[in-house]
């Protein structure tokens, strides 16, 4: 039985979340789009980028969950993973900046950055299952939330002034330092409770295959995680977009500055609802505040491409901030409580497709669709429309969950 945790342990157990949400959502919205914007067809050249990085990204931190559940090594089990991945991590950042001279170049060196932070997301998901009682993890996610959404403002803040004044190799340095900073942090909080697993080490290969067996799994988790997976795609694609929102639709000569302030006036909305009503849902029903919220996200979406106005954009914006502040924190609550703990790296890292594989096929899709339809005005809009139909499968697809099963 674990042992409760201090409000200091659930903050340096979940610091990590800082280092590499800044890292992602700098690249999502700034460094990505921009390294392509001179390109024909940037549009489709991104999604597909940024499918291939992501979904390479994903596949390896199933296997690093997977792996930190049977193979432990140095000090323990969670946490060489997630330093190795910091250091490779970093190491890819200033690579891509040498890679990135045509396409080809930046498709390897998004793909390094994506496969080398997710070593260590594998192995940092699963810590809740690993270390929190069930009716503290709501609190958890809620912090959980705070700081992936204040990662995701130091991108749109520290990074978005970089890219404005044309220092973006500053803004990398700082990305790098963050991220080794809360790497260690978080490393360091858990260290004495990440110890080795006492049992005979198996052979990687059957570390590998045992990805597939689901055997031990509940019934419901399937559609949690195919749930989440259709929220996220309706969030996290657009931020690979939002540049070109405001360049082309709202026809902003510096759009990365308004993508800085839509970005921090959205996530500061986001943050409170996710530590607020991640606490809330360690008192009532995890499913039903997903239905809840996914209705709202969806609702939101459908009418942002009706209003084409900055001011429109954050109210509208703020909604779906909202919808997936709440959404971030209770989904991954609810996962954590649905997962064995004897194989909480592997469950976890399925419920990371939900996110990572988010991020992988949205911005593709709504890449595509900008690219086939040609007309930005008309393209967007069926971008949005998209995203609102991506929640309301996924509101469906939460309706399976059954309640006895978290």
């Amino acid at each position: 039985m674990q042992e409760k945790r201090s409000p200091e342990y659930l903050i340096g157990m979940n610091s990590i979340h800082i280092g590499t949400n800044f890292l992602w959502i700098s690249f999502e919205s700034y460094i990505l789009p921009i390294e392509l914007i001179n390109f024909v067809n940037n549009s489709l050249f991104l999604g597909f980028i940024a499918f291939i990085g992501t979904a390479a990204g994903v596949f390896i931190g199933l296997i690093s969950g997977t792996a930190s559940d049977k193979y432990t090594f140095l000090w323990g089990r969670r946490g060489p993973y997630i330093i190795i991945g910091v250091i490779l991590t970093v190491f890819s950042i200033f690579l891509d900046e040498v890679m990135k001279i045509n396409v080809f170049g930046i498709l390897i060196g998004y793909i390094m950055i994506q496969v080398s932070s997710n070593i260590s997301v594998g192995a940092y998901q699963p810590l809740f299952v690993d270390f929190l009682h069930k009716d503290e993890r709501g609190a958890a996610a809620g912090i959980n939330g705070l700081f992936i959404l204040i990662g995701s403002a130091m991108g749109y803040a520290v990074t978005g002034y970089f890219i404005t004044v044309g220092k973006t190799i500053y803004g990398l340095i700082v990305i790098s330092a963050v991220l080794i900073f809360t790497g260690i942090l978080t490393t360091g909080t858990i260290k004495k409770d990440d110890s080795v697993i006492v049992h005979s080490r198996e052979r990687l290969f059957k570390i590998f295959m045992d990805i597939f067996n689901l055997k031990k799994g509940i019934k419901s988790y399937i559609y949690v995680v195919l749930g989440s997976f259709m929220v996220f795609s309706g969030v996290v694609g657009l931020s690979f977009f939002e540049l070109y929102f405001f360049k082309y639709i709202l026809n902003y000569s510096n759009p990365a500055y308004y993508v800085s302030i839509a970005g921090i006036v959205v996530l500061v909305v986001s943050a409170l609802a996710s530590v607020v009503f991640g606490i809330f849902s360690d008192r009532v029903g995890r499913v039903k505040m997903l239905l809840f919220t996914t209705l709202i996200g969806s609702l939101a979406m459908f009418l942002i491409p009706e209003f084409e106005k900055f001011t429109y954009f954050l109210i509208f914006g703020s909604m779906i901030g909202i919808s997936y502040g709440i959404f971030m924190s209770v989904s991954k609550a609810l996962a954590s409580d649905m997962s064995p703990r004897e194989e909480a790296g592997k469950f976890m890292a399925y419920y990371n497709i939900a996110t990572g594989g988010a991020s992988s096929i949205s911005p593709l899709i709504y890449g595509l669709i900008l690219f086939f339809v040609k007309s930005y005005s008309l393209g967007f809009k069926l971008v949005f429309y998209t995203a609102g139909i991506f929640f309301i499968i996924g509101f469906l697809l939460f309706l399976y969950v059954k309640i006895s099963d978290q």
